[in-house]
């Protein structure tokens, strides 16, 4: 009975080490994160605190600067990775 090897991950040759591809796609992802992600966890934490400032005086104001924060934490940063994706479904078709 004839059984298939695993197949490396994409950037991992047959010893287990990245090609050279894959520490070019490794350093852009990680350079890709840090761009991306961080300006939203700054503008979270920002928005997040201006949110508390501002609750004594206007606190549907708050409410709103609460869920913009909410939202730069958990469901924006899943736009740039969705357009990511989409160019890769792209690109292998």
């Amino acid at each position: 009975m004839s059984e298939l090897a695993p197949r490396p991950g994409i950037g991992i040759g047959p010893d287990g080490s990245y090609t050279r591809r894959g520490q070019a796609l490794a350093f852009l992802c990680g350079l890709w994160a840090m761009i991306v992600f961080l300006p939203l966890l700054v503008l979270g934490a920002l928005l997040y605190t201006r949110a508390e400032e501002r609750f004594p005086q206007d606190p549907d104001g708050a409410r709103r600067l609460v869920l913009w924060s909410w939202l730069s934490l958990t469901v924006l940063p899943l736009a740039p990775a969705a357009v990511v994706a989409g160019i890769t479904a792209a690109l292998r078709a």
